[in-house]
């Protein structure tokens, strides 16, 4: 008896279009737990849409501008030879004694009690009687810091006054001949150096908020202008933020 001829490999059920659609349902599954996963383990969600961008609109366009300033306008915050100090030839502004500063203009501006030589009598006594080594001085030890960007440093001393005021004043020397840049008295809770920034922390009548004053230099004015002047808000527990690296 002759045997049944079996089927040819080619005639049997293809399987291959189920597994596909098998697969692709499996890559879904896995696709949605790895999102739910990322989701709850604290990345980054959208916050919506941001604002556009919108020019400045005017108000009261009509309204007639500020007529130009006349006559000679006069600006007493700029740069000032020290009266009564050497020059130093070396560029050295180490060399110079910070405390004879403050005294020759204390002498030359004696009886000021506003302005930038303004000084109350009391500290302008003890000035005059003081010395680096007095333990009273008023004056605080100089600090030295490049302000004006030359490379050179420069020379930051401050003047304690009654009712915690400080006169704080910058020199630089402008061809040997010693000059201040900056004069001004504050009520600082801290004073920063950032850079060539000279940053003024003062109280606030506003609780946990703070004024903070930077001060840069000015190459076109030769002088170290007030740049900023605005509130912040500070730690509760450590006063003023800590100053941004620089």
């Amino acid at each position: 008896m002759t045997a049944p001829a079996r089927e040819p490999h080619a005639a049997r059920p293809r399987r291959r279009p189920l597994r596909r659609a098998l697969g692709a349902v499996a890559l879904v599954v896995v696709t949605v737990a790895a999102a739910t996963s990322c989701a709850t383990a604290g990345e980054p969600l959208s916050a919506g849409t941001t604002a556009p961008a919108m020019a400045p609109s005017p108000l009261w366009p009509g309204r007639p501008p500020a007529p130009t300033p006349s006559g000679a306008q006069h600006d007493d915050v700029t740069a000032t030879r020290v009266p009564g100090v050497p020059e130093v030839p070396s560029g050295d502004i180490r060399k110079v004694d910070a405390y004879a500063v403050v005294k020759a203009e204390v002498a030359a501006h004696r009886h000021d009690v506003t302005g930038a030589d303004g000084l109350d009598e009391a500290t302008a006594d003890k000035i005059m009687s003081c010395s680096e080594e007095a333990g009273d001085c008023p004056v605080r030890a100089p600090v030295h810091r490049d302000l004006t960007g030359d490379g050179r440093d420069d020379l930051i001393v401050g003047i304690e006054m009654g009712d915690h005021l400080l006169g704080l004043r910058c020199y630089t020397l402008v061809k040997g001949v010693l000059t201040r840049i900056m004069a001004t008295i504050v009520q600082p809770s801290s004073i920063e150096i950032a850079g060539r920034d000279l940053i003024v922390w003062e109280p606030s009548a506003t609780p946990h908020y703070a004024v903070r004053s930077v001060y840069s230099w000015d190459s076109h004015r030769q002088y170290m202008d007030l740049k900023s002047d605005e509130i912040r808000r500070t730690d509760i527990t450590s006063g003023p933020p800590a100053p941004e690296p620089s």
